[in-house]
């Protein structure tokens, strides 16, 4: 078995995975909820591997290192972003700027979605909205402020705006539905562009959804789209069940 874990900026995810595309289910909690999931991964059986993907938290990173020495007696392999991996050539310009949570989502929808034009929306904390060619070529991606960070941004910065719920309307006659249809007319947008200016390069992508706020998101596409849970660790397990060893790794 090979734990695969997905430490993202609230929550911490992992699977016990068997095969690239057989788990044991996923287990996602808050960061937060320390106590929770601390009983919960103490209680794990030993996996042969362990492949994780890390995007800040350094203090849990190194709890999770700690622990899986002192447990099990094995390395996390933490990834990094690299040139290649599992047949996609990465094109940012500056690898150590791109979060491997965002590598890990483009291999994962890759594996998905094999030989085929590809938009990947990562909605969480930020939305990142990335391309990749139908040959394999990852072109680069966008960052956004997610959902709750815009609604967050416009109350703090703002005297008078609401951090309030609201209804998506076509006209919103409303602060709170105004709000509400703004930031996420902006997010469906910037996914709606980026499958336009794929499909001028001659491809026709899929759209791939995922992260906590896809479902809110994906009401305000008008583009045929797929929503699809757990990118990260999708691409961890394709990199860990690779036939030779594939996750460069940082420790």
């Amino acid at each position: 078995m090979h734990l695969l874990i997905d430490l993202g900026n609230t929550r911490i995810k992992w699977t016990q995975a068997h095969a690239a595309d057989q788990w044991d289910g996923v287990v996602e909690v808050e960061v937060a909820a320390t106590q929770q999931w601390h009983l919960a991964f103490f209680a794990l059986p030993r996996p042969e591997r362990i492949v994780a993907c890390s995007v800040g938290q350094p203090h849990i990173r190194d709890f999770l290192s700690r622990t899986a020495a002192d447990l099990w007696q094995i390395q996390i392999e933490w990834l990094q972003v690299s040139r290649e991996a599992l047949g996609v050539n990465n094109r940012y310009r500056k690898l150590e700027q791109q979060g491997p949570d965002r590598w890990a989502a483009v291999l994962g929808a890759r594996k998905l979605a094999p030989e085929r034009a590809i938009v990947i929306a990562s909605a969480g904390t930020a939305l990142t909205v990335e391309a990749v060619t139908q040959e394999g070529d990852y072109l680069g991606g966008m960052i956004l402020p997610g959902y709750r960070m815009m609604k967050q941004s416009l109350h703090a910065g703002t005297a008078r705006l609401p951090f309030a719920d609201g209804h998506v309307h076509d006209f919103p006659t409303s602060t709170e539905d105004a709000i509400e249809t703004g930031c996420l007319t902006a997010l469906a947008g910037a996914i709606i562009a980026m499958r336009q200016r794929l499909a001028l390069r001659g491809d026709e992508p899929v759209v791939l959804v995922s992260g906590g706020d896809a479902a809110r998101v994906a009401t305000l596409l008008n583009t045929p789209h797929q929503l699809v849970d757990n990118l990260v660790l999708h691409g961890l397990a394709a990199l860990a069940f690779a036939p030779s060893p594939s996750v460069p790794d940082n420790a």
